[in-house]
């Protein structure tokens, strides 16, 4: 009897198995046979669930990002502050060494769609854009909710998105101390849209 092979638990596989070593060489070293010595396949392998090694990279970033996901809604869902859980939310992807390695990742990534993306990678960074931005919508909508916050903080969303965007690039290309300017921009904002009587 043959054996039944599911391909997209397979393709998931290949590329989660390939997470540290793509943490190690990072996008530009990393190559098809590192990928196929790790997972244990052979390269024809990899080609078979595979068009090429952005391919490898795009799926393992996926892994990342929906990691990173689930740990914003548990973020999203904490018993603290409207205000906490943004510090929260935005210092998440700079809590530890593992985050820092998967940044410069995203940061690679990012370059790639900047000089050469793909149409799917613009949908990529759309679906996570939209993802990160209903997580945002609920924990602001929760302190409207609970008289902390303004009505007009809903409209935040985007510009607080965009200020993630910002500070991933500008933490890299001009030394800033993300968990600083993380503090400051916060603190800046709820002195706007925070109730008097929260404060």
């Amino acid at each position: 009897m043959a054996i039944i092979v599911d391909k997209e638990k397979k393709r998931t596989a290949i590329a989660c198995s390939c997470k540290e070593i793509l943490l190690e060489y990072g996008i530009k070293n990393l190559t098809v046979s590192h990928i196929a010595k790790t997972a244990g396949v052979g390269k024809g392998t990899i080609y078979e669930y595979f068009e090429n090694k952005e391919d490898i990279v795009f799926e393992i970033i996926t892994s990342f990002i929906a990691d990173h996901e689930q740990q914003l809604h548990e973020i999203s869902t904490m018993p603290i502050s409207s205000k906490d859980k943004l510090l929260h939310f935005f210092n998440l992807i700079y809590e530890n060494e593992n985050s820092q390695e998967q940044l410069n990742i995203y940061r690679e990534f990012l370059a790639i769609s900047m000089t050469n993306g793909t149409q799917e990678m613009i949908d990529f960074n759309r679906a996570c854009r939209e993802k990160f931005a209903t997580i945002l919508t609920q924990i602001i909508q929760e302190g409207i909710d609970n008289k902390e916050l303004h009505e007009a903080a809903e409209g935040l969303v985007s510009p607080l998105l965009t200020f993630a965007l910002g500070l991933v690039v500008e933490e890299h290309t001009v030394s800033l101390d993300a968990k600083e300017e993380i503090k400051h921009y916060i603190d800046t904002l709820f002195t706007f849209i925070e109730r008097k009587e929260h404060r």
